[in-house]
């Protein structure tokens, strides 16, 4: 598989529709407020946020006062994210957003604190690349500047394949979608595979393949890469809990780490 097939697929989910790209929807708004609460962030607080995508996490971080710098590969989707803070702001200062490699990013400045949401972090096959973009994060930020990962329960999905049927209209407008969540149990990874039936063809997107870390797997690692402490947080099932929670390691699909220098 290209090093590269995460920007392929979501520069090619975002042209069936810009939904794939992740929405400004409740979901976001209830990621981003506890978000806020788990990082204490400052008025005006300067956040990187990594593997940004369609820009929704860095957008609303930006209406809520904060000053947002967004990276990803995926030139298309950035695209996307700019046109989304113009038609909701035009001709205002919003998130400057940036084509860059996670692993040596286009960022000189020092930041208050850093987000990697929607499993931003676990791309890469090699252990080596997710450990190089950790230590390119900690090397952006302040000295007590804090890092928010958002992963996969891999206790969760460990025992579950998931198959559904999009029809059009559930998330494309004019497409029919057929999904599967699947747990690689050897490489310790989520796979998410979609396939597109369109105008009587059937196309095949490149396989999403995350890793799914155990908690004391990614503790160790984000420790290798300099923060000297990380907590351990999870979903209530897939939905986000209003206040931090403890990880049920039956119940909660997501887990989020909150790393600090």
């Amino acid at each position: 598989m290209s090093d590269r097939w995460w920007a392929q697929r979501y520069e090619s989910l975002a042209s069936i529709d810009p939904a794939f790209a992740g929405s400004l929807d409740l979901y976001a708004e209830q990621q981003v407020d506890l978000l806020e609460q788990l990082v204490e962030l400052s008025a005006n607080a300067h956040v990187l946020d990594v593997g940004c995508g369609g820009g929704r996490h860095a957008i609303l971080l930006q209406e809520r006062g904060y000053r947002v710098t967004g990276v990803d590969l995926a030139e298309g989707v950035l695209e996307l994210a700019r046109q989304r803070w113009d038609e909701r702001h035009r001709g205002q200062p919003g998130p400057v957003f940036m084509a860059g490699d996670m692993r040596a990013l286009p960022v000189e400045d020092d930041f208050d604190a850093a987000i990697m949401m929607d499993i931003a972090l676990g791309v890469f096959s090699d252990e080596a690349d997710n450990l190089i973009a950790l230590t390119e994060v900690a090397d952006r930020l302040r000295p007590g500047g804090r890092l928010l990962l958002e992963l996969y329960n891999p206790y969760f999905w460990a025992h579950r394949t998931v198959t559904s049927h999009l029809p059009p209209g559930a998330l494309a407008s004019d497409v029919d979608l057929v999904r599967t969540y699947r747990f690689d149990p050897v490489r310790g990874r989520v796979e998410d595979s979609v396939v597109v039936f369109e105008r009587g063809e059937r196309r095949e997107l490149p396989t999403q393949s995350l890793r799914a870390w155990t908690p004391p797997e990614i503790i160790a690692l984000v420790q290798a890469a300099g923060f000297r402490r990380a907590e351990v947080f999870g979903t209530d099932g897939w939905s986000v809990p209003e206040r931090p929670t403890r990880l049920n390691a039956k119940t909660s699909a997501f887990m989020w780490i909150l790393a600090t220098l």
